[in-house]
């Protein structure tokens, strides 16, 4: 069964407006020291308590990873394959940011084994990226690029973001056609976030936030799929469009509910039935790795039957959908809540299978509080 191993930089030269993911604006070469020290002492732990495992795929994380030195990441990435055994052909994926990096960067990781590039693209439009708080422009973009495909990198996906203040469904539509124009390998689509604590959680307070409505959400949505899948991108989970063969490695590893170990501040790790969170912010990190306590902070043990049901609820992302006859413990419970949805035109059944409608699929995290919650045992109505 494939393991994927995910790591968390928590380094950033400036944050968007939306963001309040764990990370550091412009870190001090101190500071920088003091992670990656950290960050080491807890690679040879996870290599000494797992028993150097192996990982079919890795990936960085942000933060900004584009944001390492060439040392840095260098340094790292030979502690990874010290300490645990990194086959070659696995999947290796660095986040990267518009702008960053020049071509002999790129060069350097291509040699270091990073096969993979999830470029923060987010729009085409650069009064929207504007809006945002993003420090790239659509040329640093394209120009990032090419200097990604001239070092030999070609499996690059695009990140665009939905329901940006003042998007308009003729915005995405211009993005998806760039995506298609420039062969991304994928595009990954994520719907705008409204935190406490973010430049977008204060304006959305005082109701100046002018986000499109649901209605051109919807719209956008339709567009995205229409676009891509007339371009040969296959729908291969609720948000992603892929060329063939260029799906996530990595990201199937979640959607099959598969293990997983998570490394830095914040992260999280699925192993042996257990999740957990070893610490949960960058200070408390760096002292429990400098202290050498490898307690976790968060740690939920997970029955049988919930582990099931997180596996079927994460599969029915993915365009192959879930067969019922897999999960005998939770199905008995959940087949009137499915009929009922099927009657909404949310599910379909293909042969042997349930799978979430483009309906469905808008509207899934509806879908899956109604499908998974506790005290439902009979249909009525979903919505």
């Amino acid at each position: 069964m494939p393991r994927g191993l995910y790591i968390h930089i928590p380094f950033c030269k400036t944050r968007c407006h939306y963001c309040n993911f764990i990370s550091f604006e412009a870190p001090s070469s101190e500071f920088r020291e003091r992670f990656f020290s950290a960050l080491s002492e807890e690679i040879r732990e996870a290599g000494r308590k797992f028993g150097r495992p192996s990982f079919d795929t890795v990936y960085f994380g942000g933060g900004t990873p584009s944001r390492l030195s060439v040392r840095e990441m260098t340094g790292f990435l030979e502690k990874l394959r010290k300490n645990f055994s990194i086959p070659k052909d696995a999947e290796i994926t660095c986040e990267w940011n518009p702008g960053d990096g020049e071509e002999e960067k790129f060069s350097i990781l291509k040699l270091l084994g990073v096969n993979r590039i999830s470029l923060g693209v987010q729009s085409f439009q650069d009064d929207l990226l504007s809006r945002l708080g993003r420090r790239h422009s659509v040329h640093d973009t394209v120009r990032t690029l090419e200097k990604i495909r001239k070092a030999g990198i070609d499996n690059v996906s695009f990140d665009l973001m939905l329901r940006i203040p003042g998007q308009k469904c003729a915005d995405l539509q211009k993005s998806l056609e760039r995506c298609v124009e420039l062969s991304a390998a994928q595009v990954s689509l994520y719907d705008l976030e409204i935190h406490e604590g973010t430049p977008f959680g204060s304006m959305g307070k005082e109701g100046t936030l002018a986000l499109p409505d649901e209605d051109e959400h919807a719209r956008m949505y339709r567009t995205a799929g229409e676009v891509l899948v007339r371009a040969g991108y296959g729908h291969y989970e609720i948000s992603n469009f892929a060329k063939p063969g260029r799906e996530s490695r990595h990201n199937l590893i979640y959607w099959n509910n598969q293990e997983y170990l998570g490394l830095g501040p914040g992260a999280f790790s699925y192993l042996d039935g257990t999740r957990y969170q070893f610490a949960g912010g960058v200070s408390r990190y760096l002292e429990k790795c400098e202290a050498k306590d490898w307690r976790n902070d968060q740690e939920d043990v997970l029955s049988d039957e919930e582990q099931e049901t997180e596996t079927f609820a994460m599969k029915l992302r993915l365009e192959e959908g879930v067969a019922p006859g897999e999960f005998p413990r939770i199905w008995p419970e959940l087949q009137r809540r499915v009929e009922t949805l099927l009657r909404e035109g949310l599910f379909e059944r293909t042969d042997e299978k349930l799978r979430l409608t483009g309906r469905g699929q808008f509207l899934s995290e509806d879908v899956f509080v109604f499908l998974l919650q506790k005290d439902s045992g009979s249909g009525g109505n979903f919505l």
